[in-house]
């Protein structure tokens, strides 16, 4: 009889099905208005979703940070839709963004220690280890509070629930797109890395 899988490995099963519509929305996001940071974040995400299935250790850390990301995701793309200048964001949330990503990378260091063998765990002594995910939550915390936003979305609701919320927030983002003109795309990716240029040249941080 095959092992029936823990309550924990259903978790991290759902939020990857998840996860899938939420990288579709920012790949839509990207392409549109070129924003910081989004094509980073979806990559990092994407190779999270994979690690994550492979855990061996702190499963139920992973999966939280897992749930935690879906949430940061969802308000990302919600207030690029509510903003007073749709699609476009003011400088100290695209400061936010950068800390996020920030914070993913810090979770994927972590999360590929927690597989068995894996040459990164050997790498850290217990103690920093501890530190690391201590940093990972504090990071996941404060991006939780940045990006407070009503989007209805909740890791809680069953999988219908979710699939709803995603293809309105696809259609939301879709009828955006299509009010802005080629030109004032251009416009806004530009202005985007302007502000790069200026406020994150001291950053070491990919976001292209």
């Amino acid at each position: 009889m095959p092992r029936q899988p823990t309550v924990t490995e259903i978790r991290l099963a759902n939020i990857t099905t998840c996860l899938t519509p939420a990288l579709t929305l920012l790949s839509e996001l990207n392409d549109a208005f070129g924003s910081p940071f989004i094509q980073p974040i979806s990559k990092t995400v994407l190779s999270l979703m994979s690690m994550v299935q492979h855990v061996k250790r702190n499963k139920n850390e992973c999966a939280e940070f897992m749930e935690n990301i879906h949430r940061v995701l969802y308000s990302i793309v919600d207030l690029h839709i509510k903003s007073e200048t749709p699609g476009s964001l003011p400088p100290l949330v695209v400061d936010h963004i950068g800390k996020f990503l920030e914070t993913l990378h810090k979770i994927y260091t972590f999360t590929g220690a927690q597989q068995e063998g894996n040459k990164i765990k050997q790498i850290f002594r217990h103690s920093e280890m501890n530190t690391l995910l201590r940093e990972c939550q504090a990071g996941m915390c404060q991006a939780l509070e940045n990006f407070k936003s009503d989007t209805g979305v909740s890791v809680l609701s069953n999988m219908e629930e979710m699939k709803k919320m995603a293809d309105t927030m696809h259609k939301k983002l879709l009828e955006l797109i299509s009010t802005l003109s080629d030109a004032t795309i251009s416009e806004r990716s530009s202005s985007y890395k302007f502000i790069l240029n200026v406020a994150f040249k001291a950053k070491d941080i990919p976001w292209s």
